[in-house]
């Protein structure tokens, strides 16, 4: 299962917090403000928005005993009312609740688990939507009782539909620890922001796309949140317009510097995915060979070509360079680079001496910077770092490979200390300002092939480029990469090559506009 496709309905549903975020904008909300009435209308009007079901359709509602519990009962409430059939089946008796008078007078069904599977299991065998609406935010795995009972019970799907309510039960929402037997949605309606724990592995697995939907806070209790999801709908106006009396030069010029005998393609996948954001022209500084697998696959690009040394890395110096820096907008320094005095020299003194240029710093660029941290002073917000978790933990001189909330700290700790944007790469995506944290949780295997990095780091170097400023070019960027890895793939899960993603950016980036 795919998961983690996560959506926004509008700005203002864009952010992310933890449980103590959550417990924290509960409490700020107004005395007349009934939350879980808000959360049980807005998950029923959503369903119902979306034909998630329908009038006459069984629906089955899983219902535990906390707060999570009583939104669903309200949800199915109202979605009978709506002339939906549910039938509602708590994991253990809620005596004298009014919900549960509540939602049988709308003409819901009421059950109650006894642990015999087989009334459970033939219901859910008809029913063409499961709700899980058994545990919340305060829970944590492993599943215990007579919930991991219940959730044992459930068949695999098939041509039905399943929609967990804020998480799935089963996921720690604060850690994103999942338990084996956790609730597999299709659908994840956040009540409220989306939780974090739902955005890591491996609990993403089990959330399917996750939507937000409102409950009733006021926009500022939002305003000190500091996290928040990169999709298509945050992502669409960062899109820069087009003048329609300009030409190459109006839409900026990127500088690419990289490649090696042993990373012939990194520069010409890079190479096209600049070309497929919309820049008006990339010009590459590589060796010959590198050169000549760019010019055969993207034609449009301009190239300064140097010689090679022995070791097949690139022999320039940055008074070789000069030039093309100062008649670029942008600089991409690092794809299929590789490691040799000279090269290291050369990415060392483009630290020193370009500090207000606009570059994005990839693959054996970051591993000079690793190595030398002291440049960390010279670097500013007008440049991008690009790691995987390996160069991340280089950069930060973490013990180990950072994952989960660690990775995102540590990303936030590197962007504030360098005072550039970090791309940390990987599942999810993190893009850390010195003040702000985007995080894309849209995990797709398809992407994890050699030349996927390459393709990321020029497409934010291409909108860099054209005068997005870094942090914007950062979430466009990913954004777009990931995208064009799902236009391209459709549904397979491998085996895709890399450049036809790198030339899908552009699809990608006419989609995002619509």
């Amino acid at each position: 299962m795919l998961g983690g496709r996560v959506e926004a309905a509008s700005p203002i549903f864009d952010r992310i917090v933890d449980v103590a975020g959550m417990r924290s904008l509960e409490a700020m909300a107004p005395s007349e403000t009934n939350l879980m009435q808000n959360a049980g209308t807005a998950i029923s009007a959503y369903m119902l928005k979306d034909e998630h079901v329908r009038p006459s359709d069984l629906t089955i509602c899983l219902v535990g005993p906390g707060k999570n519990g009583g939104d669903t009962l309200i949800a199915a409430s109202q979605l009978a009312q709506a002339g939906v059939n549910v039938v509602a089946w708590g994991s253990r008796a809620r005596p004298n609740d009014p919900l549960v008078a509540a939602a049988t007078k709308s003409g819901v069904r009421w059950q109650v688990w006894q642990g015999d599977q087989t009334p459970l299991l033939t219901e859910i065998s008809q029913a063409a939507c499961v709700i899980d609406g058994l545990l919340g935010i305060g829970s944590s795995p492993p599943l215990r009782g007579e919930i991991k009972e219940l959730l044992h019970t459930l068949p695999i799907p098939t041509n039905q539909t399943r929609i967990a309510i804020d998480i799935p039960t089963g996921i720690d929402a604060e850690t994103g620890a999942a338990d084996p037997s956790t609730f597999p949605a299709d659908l994840t309606l956040a009540t409220g922001p989306v939780k974090i724990g739902s955005l890591l592995h491996p609990a993403v697995e089990f959330c399917g796309e996750i939507q937000a939907v409102p409950i009733g806070l006021e926009a500022v209790a939002y305003e000190s949140i500091t996290t928040a999801i990169i999709d298509r709908a945050t992502v669409r106006g960062l899109i820069p317009k087009r003048a329609l009396s300009g030409h190459k030069g109006s839409f900026g010029r990127l500088a690419i510097v990289g490649g090696s005998s042993q990373y012939l393609g990194a520069t010409a996948l890079a190479t096209i995915a600049a070309t497929r954001t919309g820049v008006g022209l990339v010009t590459l500084a590589s060796i010959e060979p590198a050169i000549v697998t760019a010019a055969t696959l993207a034609p449009g690009a301009t190239f300064l070509p140097f010689e090679a040394t022995p070791t097949g890395h690139m022999s320039a110096s940055l008074d070789d360079l000069e030039k093309l820096l100062d008649s670029s907008t942008a600089l991409l320094v690092g794809p299929g680079l590789g490691r040799s005095p000279q090269t290291d020299s050369l990415v060392t003194e483009l630290i020193k001496n370009r500090t207000h240029s606009p570059i994005v710093f990839d693959a054996d660029a970051l591993n000079v910077l690793a190595d030398n941290q002291d440049l960390y002073a010279s670097l500013g917000p007008q440049m991008v770092l690009t790691p995987h978790p390996g160069e991340l933990r280089r950069l930060s001189s973490a013990a180990d490979v950072p994952e989960g909330r660690t990775r995102i700290r540590i990303s936030e700790n590197l962007a504030s200390t360098t005072n550039a944007t970090i791309v940390a790469k990987g599942s999810p995506t993190i893009v850390a300002g010195n003040k702000f944290t985007w995080i894309l949780a849209r995990p797709n295997p398809v992407l994890a092939t050699a030349g996927s990095g390459d393709v990321l780091a020029g497409s934010i170097a291409g909108l860099l480029a054209q005068g997005i400023p870094p942090i914007a070019a950062a979430r466009l960027g990913v954004w777009l990469h990931c995208d064009a890895a799902s236009i391209t793939a459709g549904e397979s899960d491998r085996g895709i090559p890399i450049e036809q993603i790198a030339q899908a950016i552009e699809p990608s980036l006419q989609k995002t506009r619509l």
